[in-house]
């Protein structure tokens, strides 16, 4: 699952959509002003904190795969370059940049808020995951985790960071306190995305390799049900407001799963691409998938959920990855 052969093709900026007047995260676009479910307002080039209006294609090394927001301090950490990026959200502008001291091919590939002790976790694709201070802007620890992490996502519960190792088919479950894995769950093959359903305390995970959604009971650390849903599953996300599971799958597809049965609700086709990541904006109810195409424009697809309708395709640049609502 390594990434290292589009690295080239990939950019290193990102995309700002305006969510009527909030903002939301992705990689690049235009789309009419009109459109409730949004359109691109800035794009954000990081390497030399550039500015521009609307959607632009930037090429340059490097690219942006992953992005979390601090509601602490309200900032966004964008991973690229081996660093991560602080982004102020008034501005729109880069106010610091925190190396991550990585050598070889080692590239970071998650990254992580915890809301229990303020800190940022970034996983590394062999290895480890850092813990990054957000007030002294450094490193301050390395977690040894074996194998290639694609997400993780914090467990308010319980305090626990979960990972999702799909070198090993497994969950590694992370204690901050004692910055240290305590326990290793077993899922289906090559899991990538994660979510947290607060509704009923469980955690659902994408495995990629083996077609189905782990759901975990973090209780106990065990795998409580696997549920199919085809295609090759990646980013996953929990609505709120209808309870129900996003799964956005490789085969251009968006599931939808209701947790309460553990079957398939909806069945959404978002054409000629490859879904990827997705994520819910509570302040329109609509879900936001970034969706990369070979023979089309890369787009983020907004749906809605009260019907599971696709409202809009908001143009982007090239592969679109990490989406998060600020």
């Amino acid at each position: 699952m390594n990434r290292g052969n589009v690295k080239a093709l990939l950019t290193l900026a990102l995309t700002l959509l305006s969510v009527l007047p909030l903002i939301s995260l992705s990689t690049l676009t235009v789309s009419q002003s009109g459109n409730p479910a949004g359109y691109v307002k800035y794009t954000l080039v990081l390497y030399n904190n550039t500015l521009l209006p609307g959607n632009v294609v930037v090429k340059g090394e490097g690219y942006p795969s992953a992005i979390a927001y601090n509601p602490s301090n309200g900032y966004l950490y964008v991973l690229s370059l081996n660093s991560v990026f602080v982004v102020d959200p008034i501005s729109n502008r880069v106010i610091e940049r925190i190396p991550l001291n990585m050598a070889g091919s080692l590239e970071p590939t998650s990254i992580a808020y915890d809301p229990s002790n303020g800190y940022i976790y970034v996983a590394v694709n062999v290895g480890s995951v850092l813990v990054i201070n957000p007030a002294t802007k450094e490193v301050v620890t390395e977690i040894p985790v074996r194998g290639e992490i694609w997400q993780m996502v914090y467990d308010p519960s319980n305090g626990y960071i979960y990972a999702a190792v799909t070198s090993s088919n497994a969950v590694a479950v992370i204690d901050p306190s004692k910055n240290a894995v305590v326990a290793t769950i077993v899922v289906g093959q090559n899991p990538i995305g994660m979510t947290y359903d607060p509704k009923n305390g469980y955690i659902y995970v994408a495995d990629f390799g083996s077609s189905e959604v782990s759901v975990i009971n973090p209780k106990n650390n065990s795998v409580v049900a696997s549920i199919s849903v085809g295609g090759f599953p990646w980013g996953i996300t929990y609505d709120p407001t209808n309870g129900y599971i996003y799964v956005a799958e490789y085969n251009g597809k968006v599931v939808v799963v209701n947790p309460t049965t553990d079957r398939l609700v909806a069945n959404i086709s978002i054409g000629d691409g490859v879904a990827r990541w997705v994520t819910y904006d509570p302040n329109n109810g609509f879900v936001y998938v970034t969706v990369d195409c070979y023979n089309a424009p890369n787009n983020v697809t907004v749906i809605d959920p009260s019907d599971n309708r696709i409202v809009a395709e908001i143009q982007v640049g090239y592969f679109p990855w990490g989406i998060v609502y600020d």
